[in-house]
């Protein structure tokens, strides 16, 4: 039973999500979104994202006059490698903003690794016996030098 719940607990944590454009002007706070710098956007916040970042991921704090306000989880940079950040918070200017795009659940993706999960515990239950009794035909006999 703790090994079904083990399953199901790494499914469910481990759903899938996709990124959607946004559809309103800004999103809910605390949704998580993916931001697209302009080239010169890469360029003028190198001195706070580091050099050649074109993404930042975290989640939104606001908006401001200056812009957008995240708390950064990570950052990707031009040649595709990702960095992680510990949620320092990041404004970044509008002007050097390319696109925004929102973290949604992926119901079918995620209903497609619950099903995997679930296949592969009954798989792994049937192939093991892990389900069932133990053996009462078998004895225990009496400890050494006792009768």
């Amino acid at each position: 039973m703790r090994v079904a719940m083990l399953i199901a607990v790494a499914c469910l944590t481990g759903a899938c999500y996709n990124y959607s454009p946004l559809t309103q002007p800004t999103p809910e706070t605390g949704a998580y979104v993916s931001v697209t710098l302009t080239d010169a956007g890469s360029v003028d916040l190198a001195r706070y994202l580091g050099p050649s970042v074109f993404v930042v991921r975290g989640r939104y704090v606001g908006a401001d006059e200056q812009g957008l306000v995240l708390t950064v989880s990570s950052v990707e940079l031009v040649r595709g490698d990702q960095i992680a950040w510990a949620g320092e918070r990041v404004t970044l200017p509008n002007d050097r903003i390319a696109s925004v795009q929102v973290r949604q659940l992926s119901k079918r993706r995620s209903a497609l690794l619950v099903g995997v999960g679930i296949t592969g515990l009954v798989a792994t239950t049937a192939a093991f016996g892990l389900v069932g009794g133990a053996n009462s035909g078998s004895t225990i006999g009496s400890p050494p030098g006792k009768k």
